[in-house]
């Protein structure tokens, strides 16, 4: 994709190999490399590259996506992956989010500093909206595209504390988001309340920004996966 508003073009700041906020969690049953499912019906993904004595591992929950288009951004396979497997029904995915959280923490030695939420379409939209109500947990939002406007405007700018960075992709030929209402949200939220953002124009893109194409994902992790609620 190409770049268009870049809040920090050199991308993630610091090496993303050193824990910031490790949970210490041991005992979790899902071995590298697989998944499975909590009794609340999310999916775990656990990275091939998951190894508790070295490192602890950042965490990508996912809003209408799927594993399945991170495990195709190579970069992506650091990170443990959940699927909440809700598609907009905002009680719901809260409970799941809460319920994973709570067995991440105990089960797998993941980094707190660095949680991240990612989401297309409809699930990009509400990454932004309950994203910017979770700021203090919460490093990073990552859309192919989504936005929050009104409803994620009031939250952020009224936000004192660590601030999330936000990455946004859109197709040029997407015929559900303007790409340049995509590029303006993302500015406005750099520029009007100091948040750091990042907006990638996929000229020809369509809705559905598949992976193997366009590579939006590895684009974005690239990016975000240095940030941190420390940094």
């Amino acid at each position: 994709p190409a770049s268009t508003s870049d809040g920090d073009s050199t991308g993630a700041p610091v090496d993303p190999n050193v824990n910031v906020d490790p949970s210490n969690g041991m005992g979790g049953t899902i071995s590298p490399g697989m998944s499975g499912l909590t009794p609340l019906g999310a999916e775990i993904y656990v990275p091939t590259t998951y190894d508790p004595q070295q490192l602890a591992s950042p965490v990508i929950w996912l809003f209408n996506e799927t594993p399945g288009q991170w495990q195709n951004a190579t970069l992506a396979d650091a990170a443990i992956l959940v699927d909440l497997h809700e598609y907009n029904d905002t009680n719901k995915i809260v409970a799941k989010l809460n319920e994973t959280l709570e067995i991440l923490d105990a089960q797998y030695n993941v980094d707190r500093g660095r949680y991240y939420w990612a989401g297309w379409s409809a699930g990009g939209n509400l990454v932004i909206i309950i994203g910017s109500q979770n700021q203090d947990t919460l490093a990073g939002t990552m859309v192919f595209p989504g936005t929050g406007g009104n409803f994620a405007q009031e939250a952020l700018a009224g936000w004192n504390g660590h601030k999330l960075r936000m990455y946004y992709a859109c197709g040029s030929e997407d015929p559900n988001f303007d790409a340049n209402a995509v590029q303006f949200e993302a500015e406005t939220w750099k520029n009007k309340y100091g948040y750091t953002t990042r907006f990638d124009l996929v000229p020809g893109g369509p809705h559905y920004l598949d992976e193997p194409t366009y590579k939006v994902r590895d684009a974005a992790w690239q990016w975000m996966r240095g940030y941190n609620l420390k940094n």
